[in-house]
């Protein structure tokens, strides 16, 4: 197993092969639980473009903020109690994303121990193929569509492959996650793909998580108490309960090693 360098944060990417799987908003809520709540120091890189982006959300955000007094005032008092600022996001492109984390934290006085990368919703590119196996883990969320799934265990294939072939690729590994499971219905697609990529050597979560309306909810829907989406606040506890997004994260620190400070 490569050995992972003590000079340079942790990278994590999530990758998608399908949009709409939920790649950002999973990376969002991964990242405000180990920040907020874990206290792991991370920056996030947001190489996606669309309007589900990290960067575009903390625009959001941000804006929500400035213009209710209320909530303004109560963001205050939990960044008071909390003792740090937000975690920093920077827009990048997949071919300098890696430069643009380096030349961040050589010129930043703050430990950085993870990045969090946010890729573009495809991976087809030679510039993302690259990144990707410059990562040391990536995450791939997959629901139980089975045109989605080819796409999906071909990319993870490629980077396994590339990542082996390569002497200077940094990949460790690729894990895919059974994501927005709808608890009622059949299991048989999930069944069949969890065991095809036991044979094919490719990497799942043991954890699940589970569909719910509830994760589009931002500041401008759920207020600090009702949140799950956001850059500034873990989402709250009795939203995710029901989601197994507890147990996912406990499972991506232990796999991908991260250590809060």
């Amino acid at each position: 197993m490569k050995q992972q360098s003590t000079k340079q944060p942790v990278f994590l990417g999530f990758a998608s092969q399908k949009g709409g799987v939920g790649k950002s908003s999973l990376a969002e809520v991964l990242a405000s639980i180990l920040y907020y709540e874990k206290g792991a120091s991370l920056l996030v890189v947001d190489c996606d473009g669309t309007q589900e982006s990290f960067f575009k959300l903390r625009q959001r955000e941000r804006r929500m903020i400035e213009n209710d007094e209320e909530l303004s005032r109560q963001m205050t008092q939990f960044f008071t109690k909390f003792g740090k600022q937000a975690y920093p996001i920077i827009r990048s492109t997949p071919k300098d994303a890696i430069k643009d984390v380096k030349e961040y934290v050589s010129s930043h006085d703050t430990e950085i121990s993870l990045a969090i990368f946010d890729f573009p919703g495809h991976a087809g590119t030679e510039d993302l193929l690259q990144l990707s196996i410059d990562m040391d883990y990536i995450i791939t969320p997959i629901e139980a569509d089975p045109q989605s799934l080819v796409s999906s265990f071909a990319y993870a294939k490629a980077v396994r492959d590339l990542g082996i072939g390569l002497s200077d690729a940094h990949i460790k590994d690729l894990l895919l996650l059974w994501n927005k499971i709808n608890r009622s219905a059949s299991t048989i697609v999930m069944d069949h793909y969890t065991q095809y990529a036991k044979e094919q050597e490719i990497n799942l979560f043991d954890a699940h998580v589970y569909h719910s309306v509830r994760f589009s909810r931002e500041l401008g829907q759920g207020g600090v108490k009702g949140v799950f989406r956001s850059t500034y606040l873990p989402p709250s506890l009795s939203l995710r309960l029901p989601t197994g997004i507890d147990l996912w994260v406990e499972e991506v620190m232990e796999k991908c090693h991260i250590i809060p400070q």
